[in-house]
């Protein structure tokens, strides 16, 4: 029997609007200051949502040439930026790597949107001469992959997923596999994500019931499993992860953070934009990753879970860990990131990783802020308000994207 490669994680790096680099971001995280604000990118003063998780101060210079700057997206320069973060901070020096052993997979649902709205105006109005000769390349959902290979000579397995909110952890995946069947050592995985744009934001605010309206205190406006929540809120960012074959991790002397143990996906094949009430194509999923990482349900210490507050997504997800768990369901701690983080689509996804390495590493559970009035339906432990110190030695994740797909990923600490 081949010996399986075991995988694990070395490097992270974040631009989220909550902060800017890991300590920045797990600070805001654990003691609750949501990034969710008054949306200042455009006048969004006609909108029936008026708040965003914007990313405040990044100046994309500060991580990149100008030249680069000016070429990509906005979802690019997050994913350029966080990579650069989760080099530094895994302390690889890729000159010295095989550069065909090192690859990267970007998950993201929107791509350059920010490109073709602004682009789309200026051809309206000034015509086809005044277009940047760039914009072709610049829209292109796989511009982020590109650029962070060329900046780190990645030229091992490389490719970009549009799976919506499950992207990220998708992505995640790949990059695990690619290691585990040897196609490389070294894999980055992440996303990027740039939606508060006008035209964007707006189609968001035109489907019924998808964003909250609760515009007068923005940092109470996302509320998963509280019987008061309205929607969710829109948020963007980058995060990177970087994965390494654990042989070549201790051979360099890395830190890890923890290891990817297992990963499951599927469909609930209910309805495009309904979500079924059942939970039972998510329980299976679970169930499935459980399976893939080796895991019994009695092994799961913690669940990062979608909570996005919108609709009955937080009931089908709460009736899937019930399904799986069973009466353990209650004394397992779940938080949601997203009040605090927005609903960045495939970002969110990384940054429910390394909030679940962080959570690893630290024994602080970070909390679901916003319940006020929890909602009888939900009636798990969602870690309310206030963080939490706890021992925890394997975590679940849990995405839910549009269409009805599912991701679940399993991650552990480090054992030799």
């Amino acid at each position: 029997m081949i010996e399986r490669r075991r995988v694990v994680v070395t490097g992270m790096g974040v631009v989220a609007p909550n902060g800017i680099g890991i300590e920045n971001f797990w600070d805001s995280l654990v003691h609750g200051r949501s990034g969710v604000r008054k949306i200042t990118q455009f006048d969004a003063s006609s909108y029936p949502c008026k708040v965003a998780a914007e990313v405040p101060n990044f100046n994309p210079t500060d991580y990149m040439d100008i030249k680069t700057a000016k070429r990509l997206g906005r979802f690019a320069q997050f994913a350029l930026a966080a990579s650069k973060m989760a080099v530094e901070d895994a302390r690889l020096d890729v000159s010295k790597e095989n550069s065909h052993k090192m690859g990267v997979f970007i998950g993201t649902a929107i791509g350059g949107g920010d490109i073709i709205e602004t682009q789309t105006a200026i051809f309206y109005e000034k015509g086809l001469g005044r277009l940047s000769p760039y914009g072709s390349v610049s829209i292109c959902t796989h511009l982020a992959s590109g650029a962070i290979s060329l900046k780190f000579n990645l030229k091992g397995p490389n490719t970009t997923i549009a799976s919506g909110c499950n992207s990220g952890l998708d992505a995640t995946y790949l990059a695990y596999n690619a290691i585990r069947l040897s196609d490389a050592d070294v894999m980055f995985a992440g996303a990027g994500e740039a939606p508060i744009t006008p035209c964007t934001f707006a189609l968001f605010c035109a489907g019924p019931g998808f964003l909250s309206r609760r515009n007068g205190n923005p940092t109470e406006a996302l509320r998963p499993y509280d019987k008061e929540r309205d929607g969710t809120v829109l948020g963007e960012g980058g995060a990177i992860v970087v994965l390494e074959e654990l042989g070549h991790a201790l051979e360099r002397k890395a830190h890890i953070y923890g290891e990817i143990l297992g990963y499951a996906s599927g469909n609930e094949s209910y309805d495009l934009f309904e979500v079924d009430p059942t939970g039972e194509a998510a329980s299976i999923v679970m169930e499935k990753a459980l399976e893939n990482a080796h895991l019994k349900p009695e092994e799961i210490d913690y669940i990062n879970s979608h909570g996005n507050g919108a609709g009955n997504y937080d009931l089908n997800e709460t009736k899937a860990i019930k399904r799986t768990f069973g009466e353990r369901a209650y004394r397992i701690p779940i938080s949601s990131i997203k009040p605090v983080t927005g609903q960045s689509f495939s970002t969110t996804g990384i940054l429910q990783l390394i909030t679940c390495m962080l959570t690893l590493n630290k024994g602080i559970i970070p909390p679901t802020i916003n319940i006020q009035s929890p909602d009888p339906l939900c009636d798990l432990d969602y870690t309310p308000n206030h963080f939490r110190e706890k021992r925890v030695r394997n975590a679940l994740m849990n995405a839910h994207g549009f269409g009805g797909g599912h991701t679940v990923l399993v991650i552990g600490k480090y054992d030799e």
